[in-house]
């Protein structure tokens, strides 16, 4: 089972080419004018493939322009400039992104278009907050409270939008006088968020407003975490303006989504059913607290199992879990928490549990996630490891490091949120 677990997540990464999404929309709308320059703007973890995809998809095209990926990567990609940005928490890369991609889009000239590739990870990778007074340390700290605070990505994003420079689509308000703007995007936010979540909006209409953002602070009680400068402005309602709904902008603009969750969650369930399970591909847990997920999760694999006596069963389920962090965690990620819950929850079982993000990483920690099943729990004891204690600390990685239950595959240059498949043998 965990080998089958293994092969299935490798064959959605297989799905999940860049390059194969880029040509369905990019020869659709952008090969017929070859004869209008290009300005590019690519950020998020998907920057570097997107925008290579495009000049291998538009030779013919003059293009400049700007490609963030996440740091540590400043390999160059002519013709485009290179500024790596810090993930998951903003850097002073982010900063320096933010405003080259600023000027970039102010230096647009009537007669360009404006293409925007936008990946998962753009919120903290293209960064500019609403002040200048505020410090990389105090936006790294808020980011990490808004993280850690239990909050939906929908939630968070509605609070960087308004605390920033760039997002809330002003980021697309500094190329007004192009041509055309088109935004590609690959979508690590929920299905069923709007536009605006993806890296938090630099480049559509904002719909929420100033009230929006002092709600989510206040349920989630986070106005302490905000930088003086920042507390100040948003009390007084002294922010820059999003673009709004009404702006003729979005008249001259495209927004479409290349790859998202649908397409992991799809593969995934194809791949089980062909390795003869009964698949249910309908459960939904996005955004659910980690161990209500795992429970209900492992109930409805039970039920399945009851259903289909001598057959083999698999749930598939795709999105994100959240964990609140205590004050000083350990090693791992949402999907290395989650697993190695499920492994305390299946001891002695005939169930193993696959948990990764298709970016391939999970966390503070160098895996993408891992797989667990019923004996993960007495091999950990066997080495001395308590997996409740683990647990607590939010320092899953080590444990499943040294149960060999990780997966390993490095980033992978893309991100359509995180795989989750659950077995039990017949």
């Amino acid at each position: 089972m965990r080998a089958g677990l293994r092969a299935m997540f490798d064959e959605v990464l297989a799905s999940l080419d860049v390059g194969t999404a880029m040509e369905r929309v990019v020869g659709a709308k952008l090969r017929e004018h070859a004869e209008r320059p290009l300005l590019v703007i690519a950020f998020g973890k998907a920057a570097r493939p997107m925008a290579q995809a495009l000049i291998e998809l538009l030779p013919e095209h003059t293009m400049r322009g700007l490609v963030v990926p996440p740091e540590p990567d400043l390999a160059p990609l002519s013709p485009f400039e290179v500024i790596a940005g810090g993930h998951p928490l903003p850097s002073t890369g982010s900063l320096r992104a933010a405003k080259r991609a600023l000027a970039l889009a102010h230096s647009v000239k009537g007669h360009e278009h404006v293409v925007f590739l936008v990946s998962g990870g753009g919120s903290a990778m293209l960064e500019l907050p609403a002040d200048s007074n505020v410090s990389v340390a105090d936006l790294r700290d808020l980011n990490q409270a808004l993280l850690a605070s239990g909050a939906n990505i929908d939630e968070i994003n509605t609070i960087r939008r308004h605390l920033s420079a760039v997002k809330g689509g002003r980021l697309a308000l500094a190329a007004t006088a192009a041509r055309h703007l088109y935004t590609l995007a690959i979508s690590d936010v929920p299905l069923a968020s709007p536009p605006t979540s993806l890296a938090s909006g630099p480049t559509v209409c904002d719909h929420t407003t100033l009230t929006d953002c002092r709600d989510v602070l206040q349920h989630y009680q986070l106005e302490g975490s905000l930088p003086q400068a920042l507390r100040t402005r948003l009390a007084a309602g002294d922010l820059p303006p999003p673009l709004s709904p009404e702006h003729e902008l979005s008249k001259r603009s495209d927004f479409d989504i290349l790859l998202d969750e649908r397409r992991a969650r799809t593969v995934a369930a194809t791949a089980a059913e062909a390795a003869g399970f009964v698949v249910d591909a309908t459960v939904d847990v996005d955004n659910w607290d980690y161990a209500d997920a795992t429970e209900h999760l492992l109930a409805r694999l039970e039920a399945l199992h009851t259903q289909h006596p001598g057959k083999r069963v698999a749930i598939v389920t795709t999105g994100e879990l959240t964990v609140r962090l205590p004050p000083h965690p350990g090693t791992g990620g949402r999907n290395s928490q989650f697993a190695l819950h499920c492994a305390t929850r299946i001891e002695h079982q005939g169930i193993a549990v696959l948990s990764c993000g298709t970016d391939g990483i999970d966390g503070n920690s160098p895996a993408a996630g891992a797989i667990v099943d019923g004996n993960s729990v007495a091999r950990a004891a066997a080495l001395g490891m308590h997996a409740h204690d683990h647990l607590s600390r939010c320092d899953a990685h080590p444990l499943l490091d040294a149960l060999q239950d990780c997966v390993t595959t490095g980033p992978t240059g893309t991100n359509v949120r995180d795989l989750r498949i659950l077995v039990h043998e017949a």
